[in-house]
């Protein structure tokens, strides 16, 4: 299996339900792999405005997974209309420990 790390914008919506995202794509990978990190960054200001949206929510996992099943989580992601952005990045080893950002901003 392979290591991971996806990083996924979520429209700020009020009739999106965070919560059911993260456990929607968590039980993807539970029941095939393992996730070694899940971080809720929270709502986060943009840059720069994407289609016409200032603001989304950030959302990080690293997981290991076989690579039917972020080929599977990638095609997903594609269609997902709640999704705004992401990125799949392979990782030679698992994180496992809080990033970089959650020490630095204090963020639960």
């Amino acid at each position: 299996m392979r290591h991971y790390e996806i990083i996924l914008m979520i429209y700020f919506n009020k009739n999106i339900y965070i919560n059911d995202i993260i456990k929607y794509y968590s039980n993807i990978v539970n029941k095939n792999g393992k996730i070694h990190r899940l971080e809720n960054w929270g709502l986060r200001k943009l840059a720069y405005n994407i289609k016409n949206n200032n603001k989304a929510y950030y959302i990080l996992m690293n997981i290991e997974v076989k690579i039917n099943i972020i080929n599977l989580i990638f095609n997903d992601l594609k269609l997902n209309k709640n999704i705004l952005r992401y990125i799949i990045i392979r990782k030679k080893n698992a994180e496992s420990e809080k990033s970089i950002f959650i020490s630095k901003n204090n963020v639960n």
